[in-house]
């Protein structure tokens, strides 16, 4: 049997950390993939192999389901910290765990799996990882899961990868595809936006450092409840704001509301000297807007031009100052079979 899925990387556009406290979030999938293939295995394990990454291990029904109960326990312990150091340690934790979670559920099955994406590493690409090796796997098991059970599936490899219950937007819109409005406590609710956006992304050449900010922000909201909470009201407001923004295709608003949204969220102290200079690499440029996505702390930056022309100047630009920036179609389709 040979099964072959894919699944797009993501943008967050608003609303990155206030989506962990159940505000507004607003993504979309982008036109970089995750490519897995799943075969039948002679040998009697689970073989993955991770080409991007150049990584590959195998491992027996036993120790698959060993790891399961391990980050399983820890789950319900809520020991974060220590599935952190885990997935540090042991690389493959977290789409194992994915395969293993399938597995526990629907049974095991020897299955060579290939993973090879495209997607830089800041944008989703492990959450696509996980997306599309739970409908190959699922499929390979002989299941027709939903989209939003392959999204739960996913989910769990991002509880490993983050160390942590991210809000489960990355898992979901790379799954569904398209453009989401998310909210934790209502799930998704897919946008209609028929134009499309002059993005270009910009690697600041720093991982994003999901894992650190996340429990980063929940510890100064501990510490300093009232400032922490004005913060992620306002940023409910800018996400708010640019759904209408975006319903009206008002580029000028769009890009206002993206530079509000990364001087407020900047309070936090997530930001990095690299991030900023992009950001103020744009204003001087003359872009309607731009803020870092994701989980900050490094990773990529979007910067919304006023038309194409300009977005091939500014990845010049940039070029010029030493950072890595690329255009991709937004809004694709989900994770599919190939």
């Amino acid at each position: 049997m040979y099964i072959e899925t894919s699944a797009p990387g993501k943008v967050i556009l608003f609303g990155e950390h206030a989506v962990v406290y159940d505000k507004i979030g607003i993504a979309a999938s982008i036109g970089k993939r995750c490519f897995v293939t799943v075969t039948s295995n002679k040998e009697n394990n689970v073989n993955l192999e991770i080409k991007n990454l150049d990584l590959k291990k195998s491992l027996t029904e036993n120790e698959l389901f060993k790891l399961f109960d391990v980050v399983d326990k820890l789950k319900k312990d809520k020991k974060f910290d220590e599935i952190k150091e885990l997935q540090k340690k042991e690389k493959l934790s977290a789409p194992f765990f994915v395969i293993a979670s399938l597995m526990k559920k629907y049974g095991f099955k020897p299955v060579k799996i290939i993973d090879d994406s495209e997607i830089p590493k800041n944008l989703g690409s492990g959450s696509s990882a996980f997306s599309a090796i739970a409908l190959a796997v699922s499929k390979f098991l002989g299941k027709n899961l939903t989209r939003k059970e392959i999204s739960e599936f996913a989910y769990e490899g991002d509880i490993v990868a983050h160390g942590g219950t991210p809000s489960g937007i990355d898992s979901s819109i790379v799954t569904y595809g398209g453009y989401i409005q998310y909210k934790k406590s209502e799930g998704i609710n897919p946008l209609i936006i028929n134009f499309e956006l002059p993005l270009i992304f910009v690697d600041s050449g720093e991982s994003a450092k999901t894992g650190e900010t996340v429990p980063y922000i929940r510890k100064q909201k501990e510490e300093n409840q009232t400032f922490v909470n004005q913060v992620l009201e306002r940023l409910e407001e800018i996400s708010i704001q640019s759904l209408d923004a975006l319903k009206e295709q008002n580029l000028k608003l769009i890009g206002e509301l993206m530079l509000e949204y990364y001087l407020e969220l900047k309070k936090l102290n997530i930001s990095t000297q690299k991030l900023d200079k992009i950001i103020e690499i744009a204003i001087k440029n003359k872009a309607l807007g731009a803020k870092p996505t994701g989980g900050w702390g490094g990773g990529c930056c979007i910067v919304l031009a006023k038309d194409k022309k300009q977005a091939d100047d500014l990845i010049k630009v940039y070029k010029d100052n030493g950072f890595n920036s690329f255009q991709s179609k937004i809004g694709v389709e989900g994770v599919k079979l190939v």
